[in-house]
């Protein structure tokens, strides 16, 4: 039986958390999640008080892929417009202004994975699965994970898990660059929510402009996204933060951002 919210958002200081909810059917990633997913983030991107996302899954599910019952009973035509329906909630995940923290409470499997690959930040559990098994079923990762796995871990690697369908447990991950920390399943929200707390401490303004860019300058020309870094620079050198940020240096004490 689905779960009437899929998807859940809860706030903690200036950090967000969205818990993908149907652990019954290992939080696959349908039409009713994708939508909700999207919807969720949408609401997060124009909150100015929300500082850092962490998406987490529950009852030691990260995130499935599609219903594989679902792609097999549904036309070409059908699948296309899922795979559309997907990709759209992914790269909303992608194009948030805050930093975005992926907690892989559990398996990332296909669509789940390329969802945490839409993350900035990623916490595994050691004993999570984490791969992109869809051309063992004679499709491809069709929503940005052929585009942002090769920017993650080296291209050679990025190859032949995709080719394979192999698996990675989260400690395997973390050796490849793929997370930034496994540890044990009981820890990943702490620990991820433990980050997101470091990432909200900092100035907001600051925060965003890196996150644009690292995640939106990386196809331009270092001369192109230089300039670009050096107008974002000039925009925080006339924040209120900037100044408070100096002045709680100076003063040896813990800034106070406001986020403008």
């Amino acid at each position: 039986m689905r779960s009437a919210a899929p998807v859940e958002v809860s706030l903690r200081d200036h950090v967000a958390v969205l818990t993908l909810t149907a652990a019954e059917r290992r939080n696959v990633l349908d039409v009713p999640t994708a939508t909700a997913l999207q919807e969720a983030v949408e609401r997060l991107g124009r909150d100015p008080d929300v500082r850092c996302v962490v998406i987490t899954g529950t009852d030691g599910v990260f995130a499935a892929g599609a219903d594989i019952r679902e792609l097999e009973s549904a036309s070409a035509e059908e699948n296309l417009a899922y795979n559309r329906r997907l990709r759209a909630s992914v790269n909303a995940v992608a194009a948030l202004p805050m930093p975005t923290i992926a907690a892989l409470n559990g398996h990332a499997l296909g669509g789940g994975l390329e969802l945490a690959l839409a993350c900035l930040l990623r916490v595994a559990s050691t004993e999570a699965k984490l791969g992109l098994p869809e051309a063992t079923l004679g499709i491809i990762p069709a929503t940005g994970g052929l585009a942002r796995l090769p920017l993650l871990i080296p291209r050679t690697a990025a190859a032949e898990l995709a080719l394979t369908g192999d698996l990675l447990s989260g400690a395997e991950a973390k050796e490849l660059g793929l997370v930034n920390y496994a540890v044990p399943a009981a820890e990943v929200l702490d620990r991820a929510l433990e980050l997101a707390a470091k990432v909200a401490r900092v100035a907001p303004l600051s925060a965003r402009a890196i996150v644009e860019s690292l995640c939106r300058d990386g196809n331009l020309p270092i001369a192109d996204a230089n300039l670009r870094v050096e107008d974002r620079l000039a925009a925080l050198l006339a924040s209120s933060d900037r100044r408070e940020g100096a002045r709680a240096f100076l003063e040896r004490r813990e800034p106070r951002f406001e986020g403008h």
